[in-house]
Parts: C-alpha cells; sequence; structure tokens
C-alpha cells in the first residue's frame, strides 16, 4: 500500500512540474495585438457587469476567482 502511495505522489509532483518547453516566449505569438486589446477589453467588461462578488459567498468567491483567471489569460499577449 505504501509503494502505491508514493508511486502516486511522485507521479503526481513530476506530473504536474512546468516544462520549458511548453512555456511560449514570443508575444503575439498566437493572437495579433489589437486581438489582445479586444479580448481583453471585453473580459473587463464582461467582469464589472457580473454580479458575482468576492466577498459574499464561497460559490461567488470561485466565481470570482474564475472570472479574475479568465481577465489574466485575455489580457495575456502570450496566451
Amino acid at each position: 500500500m505504501k509503494f502505491l502511495i508514493i508511486v502516486f505522489l511522485f507521479s503526481f509532483i513530476f506530473g504536474c512540474a512546468p516544462s520549458e518547453k511548453a512555456k511560449n516566449t514570443i508575444p503575439y505569438k498566437y493572437r495579433t495585438e489589437n486581438q489582445v486589446e479586444a479580448q481583453c477589453k471585453a473580459q473587463i467588461e464582461k467582469n464589472k457587469n457580473s454580479k458575482a462578488r468576492v466577498s459574499s459567498d464561497s460559490g461567488n468567491f470561485l466565481l470570482g476567482a474564475m472570472m479574475a483567471m479568465q481577465e489574466d489569460w485575455a489580457c495575456d499577449p502570450y496566451k
């Protein structure tokens, strides 16, 4: 049983380790600068109009955190 736990832990730890090959170092490789700006502005407006607030309860907290992640992804020129 200990062996299975050790194998699971090692596979989880090393499976989730960031790979240098997967990191994009070229900005605007997949989207143009105009596309990034447009998607960023659209996501910011969507978040402003949302009724989810981070401080109200656990469901809205998670929804607010997800929306913040979406905004980060939309405004990232490397994605």
